[in-house]
C-alpha cells in the first residue's frame, strides 16, 4: 500500500506532497495537473525491474524526456518523485544525465499489468472486435481488456472481491452483475473467440440479445472495460484510473462510487482522477453508510495551475474535512458551480 507522494519539478507540480489513502481521489479543473500525479507514478515505476518493461516504458515515453517535462515555473534542475509504501521509498530522479529509480530493499515491486494497472482518459470505446494478447492484461486503452475476459470468464474472482448478490462467483456473474448495477438496467456482455488473437464482444440487454457494441450506448463499452480491469484485481494491487465516469449517466456515475469503495474496502489500492461530483458524493455516502472506513479515502483538489493541491478528507457522518478531522467547505466553483444560475432562477 502507497501512503504518499512527493513530486518536485515535473511540469506544474513545483513542489507536491499528497497523502495516499486506499482511495485517493484527485480533482479540479481541466489542465491544472491532475493526471501529472499519475504520470509521476508510472514514470517511477517505469525504472524498476519488471516482466513488462518495455510496455510501460512506452507508455512515459511522452513524459519521460527532461527537457519537455521539466518544470518551467522553478526553472528546475532536476525532476524527482518520492512514492513511499508501507515497507519502503522509491525515488525516481530525471535529469539531464538520464533517469534512475532507487527502491528501498525490502519495497516490494509494482510492475505493469501484474499488480500496476493503469486506464488512461484516452481509453478505446465501443467495438466488435479486439485483441486477445497473452501477455498483457488490459492496456492502456482498455485495448486487451475484452480478450482478456475471454480468456478468464469462467475462472472465478479473487475471493475477496465477490459479490455475494451475483449469480455466481465466476468472472462473467460478477461482471454481469456490476455492469447491472452501474448502469441501472439488467446488461450482460458475452465474448467468443474468433482467430487466435481475435474476440468478438456482444451485449445482452432487456431481454434483447447479440447487441453489437456499437448499437448500443458507447458508455456501456466503456464502463465494460473498467470492469474487467477492477474484477480481474486483488488484494493489494494498485489501479490508476482517469475519469472512471466517462460517457456515464449521473445515477451511473454515483454508483461507479460504490464499486470503488467496495474494491478499496477489501485491500484494492485505487487512485483514480476524474471531475465527477456524483461519484465523489456516492463515495461520502458509502463511508456515512459504514461500507467503507472514514479514513479509507482521500481528496485532493487543484484549484489552477500554478496552484498547489488541498487535501480534503471524509469523516464518518460523510462530511468534509481537513486532515485533523474539522469540517470544512469544499472548495467553491465545483459542487457549486451551477449554483449562481440557480438562484437566479428561483
Amino acid at each position: 500500500m502507497l501512503t504518499r507522494i512527493n513530486v518536485n519539478g515535473f511540469k506544474c507540480l513545483e513542489d507536491c506532497e499528497l497523502t495516499l489513502a486506499p482511495l485517493t481521489l484527485l480533482t479540479g479543473p481541466n489542465a491544472s495537473g491532475k493526471s501529472t500525479v499519475l504520470q509521476a507514478m508510472l514514470l517511477a515505476f517505469s525504472g524498476l525491474e519488471q516482466k513488462n518493461v518495455s510496455y510501460i516504458k512506452e507508455i512515459v515515453k511522452p513524459f519521460s524526456q527532461f527537457e519537455e517535462v521539466a518544470c518551467r515555473y522553478s526553472n528546475a534542475h532536476e525532476v524527482r518523485v518520492h512514492i513511499q509504501a508501507e515497507n519502503g521509498l522509491y525515488t525516481a530522479v530525471l535529469d539531464r544525465s538520464g533517469f534512475h529509480v532507487t527502491p528501498a530493499l525490502d519495497a516490494e515491486p509494482f510492475g505493469y499489468e501484474e499488480n500496476l494497472f493503469y486506464l488512461s482518459a484516452g481509453r478505446s470505446g465501443p467495438e466488435e472486435l479486439s485483441e486477445l494478447n497473452r501477455d498483457l492484461c488490459v492496456g492502456q486503452h482498455g485495448q486487451f481488456a475484452l480478450g482478456l475476459l475471454e480468456r478468464r470468464k469462467d475462472k472465478p474472482v479473487h475471493p475477496s472481491l465477490i459479490h455475494p448478490e451475483a449469480h455466481a462467483n465466476t468472472l462473467k456473474a460478477q461482471l454481469a452483475w456490476w455492469l447491472s448495477f452501474v448502469i441501472g438496467v439488467q446488461t450482460d456482455a458475452k465474448t467468443e473467440k474468433v482467430t487466435a488473437t481475435t474476440v468478438k464482444t456482444t451485449f445482452h440487454s432487456e431481454g434483447v440479445e447479440n447487441v453489437s457494441p456499437l448499437n448500443t450506448g458507447a458508455g456501456t463499452s466503456f464502463l465494460l472495460k473498467l470492469l474487467i480491469m477492477c474484477l480481474t484485481a486483488k488484494p493489494g494491487d494498485l489501479l490508476l484510473v482517469e475519469n472512471p465516469e466517462i460517457h456515464l449517466h449521473p445515477g451511473a456515475q454515483s454508483r461507479l462510487g460504490s464499486l470503488l469503495a467496495f474494491l478499496t474496502a477489501r485491500g484494492v489500492q485505487i487512485v483514480v482522477e476524474t471531475h465527477c461530483e456524483h461519484l465523489i458524493n456516492r463515495v461520502r455516502y458509502e463511508i456515512y453508510t459504514r461500507q467503507l472506513p472514514a479514513g479509507n479515502a482521500a481528496i485532493h483538489y487543484k484549484p489552477g495551475v500554478r496552484e498547489p493541491f488541498e487535501a480534503i478528507f471524509i469523516n464518518g457522518q460523510g462530511h468534509f474535512c481537513d486532515m485533523e478531522g474539522k469540517e470544512r467547505p469544499f472548495p467553491p466553483g465545483f459542487f457549486d458551480s451551477t449554483l449562481a444560475e440557480l438562484l437566479v432562477m428561483g
